[in-house]
């Protein structure tokens, strides 16, 4: 019954993650999303070599920004993008099958996350888990993305599951993986790490070991500063750790609306208070984990609800407990008449309550970017290189599909003469766009959007009016 039960969840999670599964990458996050469609998609245009996967990109993104003329992308060992590769290769490069590839690991996610709660809390709550996990609005929304997470949550959780059976091998594989995706990995090594106290020698080898592919690519990837994203904010860049706005946001906003609503929440802390009856902590080591993670990142954490995307499988875990144990009830709670309807009630309530917070992150931002990037993918050359000013996000580059620069970095007759920069793009009418109009061949000039072609001055360029970049 319960493999059956397993089964359906899984299909219905497939159903809620299909949902606007064919949407372009301009949605919530289309920068972050963007940048890593790019890499797959230029796997396929210029070459596949994962060692030096490259975005579209050329403007300076490290601590120090220099141009990244090559374009590279050293974030994640790109494990997500080499999956994709294959399924755009075979049917063609169109966003939705970046999109299931997502979905696919997220319905991996499901079955371990249901083993490993079985294991520790019972069939029952690790199905309710599960379930949790198929349907919560937030996890549905960014389980479909073009995103590198759901890749990361699917080897992590299976690092926990393999290692805790102590298989070796499978272990160790998704150990490996899990670490080359993002370090973040380290969160859900934690628990393991209490299940198997004292530490053997045999298995501090086993972890050095699966972590050596990750250092061997972050020394990799010294090679080209000017490709490595700057990340030292993310720790704490604008101070707002511990202070009275890092905990609005982090249990507020982030847990308390967006991520479970006010009634996922009261599960998910009811849940976590209860005394595990086996006497096991494994449980409640991986929650501590995630709140130090929530501490260490803080500043990315308040930034990007993305971060949080990791959190989720224990937060289901617990919201899950939280629920039963309302069902079952205990002698200091009320009758069970009304906690029942209580529990029912607030499950019920913590769906509906993100749902309304979350369905707005399917919407498209900025609807005349996809306009202006097909018709300037028709019209310019295959090999044009292109400013498309975008307030520094590339979600418009990326539907341009040309390389280029999603800010005006430099004076325009710079760029061009400097950088090879041979197009204009712009959906905003601003000092800058109607420069460009004065003095450039306009390809296309409508309402929504202005193409023009910088290598022909059609008028001398007035330095005096020249507006700052």
């Amino acid at each position: 019954m319960a493999k059956f039960l397993l089964v359906l969840i899984i299909a219905i999670g497939f159903l809620v993650r299909v949902y606007k599964i064919d949407s372009p990458i301009a949605d919530w996050h289309s920068w972050r999303q963007a940048d890593t469609a790019a890499v797959t998609r230029n796997f396929v245009k210029e070459g596949f070599n994962p060692f030096y996967p490259k975005g579209d990109d050329s403007s300076g993104i490290a601590e120090t920004p220099i141009p990244n003329l090559g374009r590279f992308r050293f974030v994640e060992f790109p494990i997500y993008n080499i999956v994709v590769y294959p399924v755009y290769l075979l049917f063609g490069v169109v966003e939705k099958y970046h999109r299931l590839v997502s979905v696919l690991f997220s319905l991996g996610s499901i079955v371990f996350l249901y083993l490993l709660t079985k294991k520790y809390a019972g069939v029952t709550v690790g199905l309710l888990a599960a379930f949790i996990f198929a349907v919560l609005p937030f996890n549905v929304f960014f389980s479909r993305t073009t995103l590198p997470e759901p890749t990361l949550v699917f080897f992590s959780l299976g690092m926990m599951y393999f290692v805790d059976k102590r298989n070796l091998w499978l272990g160790f594989i998704f150990t490996m993986i899990a670490f080359l995706i993002k370090p973040w990995a380290i969160f859900f090594a934690l628990p393991l790490i209490y299940s198997a106290w004292p530490i053997k020698r045999k298995q501090i080898l086993f972890g050095m070991l699966a972590v050596l592919p990750f250092i061997f690519w972050r020394l990799w990837i010294l090679q080209h500063p000017e490709g490595i994203p700057a990340s030292n904010w993310l720790l704490n860049g604008d101070e707002i750790r511990f202070r009275p706005a890092f905990w609005w946001w982090i249990i507020s906003e982030r847990i308390g609306r967006e991520i479970l609503g006010v009634t996922g929440a009261f599960l998910f802390f009811l849940g976590l208070v209860l005394r595990p009856k086996n006497g096991n902590y494994f449980l409640h080591i991986w929650v501590l984990s995630f709140f130090l993670y929530f501490i260490i990142f803080a500043t990315g954490n308040v930034r990007h609800d993305y971060y949080q995307v990791i959190f989720v499988p224990i937060a289901a875990v617990f919201v899950a407990k939280g629920f039963i144990s309302l069902i079952t009830g205990f002698k200091d709670f009320i009758p069970r008449i009304f906690t029942i309807p209580i529990a029912l009630l607030f499950l019920v309530l913590t769906f509906y309550f993100t749902w309304t917070q979350v369905k707005e992150l399917y919407k498209i931002n900025n609807p005349p970017i996809m306009e202006a990037g097909k018709f300037a993918d028709r019209i310019l050359p295959i090999d044009a290189i292109i400013v498309a000013p975008y307030n520094g996000d590339t979600a418009f580059l990326y539907q341009i599909n040309r390389p280029g620069w999603p800010v005006v970095a430099l004076p325009l007759p710079e760029m061009v003469g400097d950088y090879g920069v041979t197009n204009y793009v712009s959906v905003n009418r601003d000092n800058q766009t109607n420069w460009v109009l004065r003095h450039f061949k306009i390809l296309e000039d409508n309402s929504k959007f202005i193409i023009a072609d910088l290598t022909k001055i059609e008028h001398p360029l007035d330095p005096i009016k020249d507006p700052e970049p």
